[in-house]
């Protein structure tokens, strides 16, 4: 099975913490039949440090072949961070061996004019891939933002954790919305700790059962 979107990178973000750290989340992983891994840094704060980000990755690479996962290296993009950077950057920002970009938007709300944002970057020849939409205020309060974003021909990813809240939390409410409408094209664990992969495998569990 394929991870689209994890902190298992050490060093780099709020994820993993240590070299160590990663090694144990690789095996959670791969316990629960995870086979390839997309390391997705956030490219959000002052912090991002793109040359740690390949100095760590390539380490942890090594480390995942010999333990027979593939690991390849991705970014989870904020929109500010990518307008502070400019839009001739993302094209460096994507999935490794992929035209893929993973993005993040705001929780609080969308950005002014993001239709044109994400067309900005369609037109380089890039796929956006929408990271978490559970967790926006705005899909959460309309669905047809979400379905605009489809129409945009936009990907959209669950992160398991919607699972994790009650029947009534907003974003598990919304992440149910989008699998039963049929709009989730990826469920990934968003994980940043080892036990997060038990959170994964509840939430695979919650997909199937629809």
């Amino acid at each position: 099975m394929f991870d689209l979107h994890s902190h298992i990178l050490f060093g780099v973000d709020d994820g993993s913490r240590s070299f160590e750290e990663s090694k144990l989340m690789l095996r959670q992983a791969k316990a629960k039949g995870l086979d390839h891994i997309v390391c997705t840094p956030h490219c959000r704060f002052d912090s991002w440090n793109s040359e740690l980000i390949d100095q760590n990755f390539t380490v942890l690479q090594q480390y995942a072949q010999s333990q027979g996962v593939q690991m390849s290296l991705g970014h989870e993009v904020y929109w500010k961070k990518l307008m502070q950077l400019g839009f001739e950057r993302a094209p460096e920002l994507v999935i490794e061996g992929t035209n893929m970009l993973l993005l993040e938007l705001s929780t609080e709300a969308m950005p002014t004019n993001w239709q044109r944002f994400i067309y900005e970057i369609q037109g380089m020849g890039l796929q956006v891939i929408i990271a978490h939409p559970e967790r926006y205020l705005a899909v959460q309060r309309d669905l047809n933002i979400a379905y605009e974003l489809k129409e945009m021909d936009c990907y959209l990813q669950l992160s398991a954790n919607f699972c994790k809240g009650g029947m009534f939390d907003k974003r598990r409410k919304t992440a149910m919305a989008l699998l039963r409408e049929d709009m989730v094209d990826y469920l990934a664990s968003d994980a940043h700790r080892p036990e997060d992969y038990d959170t994964y495998a509840k939430a695979l569990s919650v997909c199937r059962e629809l």
